[in-house]
């Protein structure tokens, strides 16, 4: 077997020529394919990121205005509180003044009714007095 130089030739020059042509219509669409499909992904994955920062920003928004709320309602029920015990001192306030209003208008009309009972023992005493000395001078 022998080497014929024409043959080599041919055969480079048809490789060659091969090559270009499947460098044209194959090698170059499958590569700017990949490439644009890796765009895609880095596209997709940076989206990702974003939304994935987006949730936890909005996760952190949620837990600070949660907190904000469980303060403002504690504020709101201490608020309350203070009220209805502040109500409760003066409602305590109003009764003892009410009670100490009818414990003095008590004491007046208890006064009031032992003085007139003493007037009246004060009169019957002089009518007994009288009558037992009477009764002791006629027997």
């Amino acid at each position: 077997m022998t080497i014929q130089i024409s043959v080599v030739i041919w055969t480079i020059i048809c490789f060659v020529l091969l090559m270009l042509i499947l460098n044209n219509l194959l090698f170059k669409p499958v590569l700017d394919i990949m490439d644009k499909r890796r765009e895609k992904i880095a596209a997709a994955k940076a989206k990702k990121a974003e939304r994935e920062s987006l949730i936890a920003e909005n996760e952190r928004l949620v837990a600070e205005k949660k907190a904000e709320h469980k303060a403002n309602e504690k504020k709101l029920i201490k608020e309350r509180v203070e009220k209805v015990q502040s109500d409760r001192k003066k409602a305590v306030e109003a009764a003892k003044e009410v009670r100490l209003h009818k414990l003095d208008e008590t004491r007046r009309n208890t006064d009031a009714e032992e003085k007139e009972i003493l007037s009246k023992l004060g009169a019957h005493s002089e009518e007994l007095a009288v009558m037992l000395a009477d009764r002791i001078v006629k027997g």
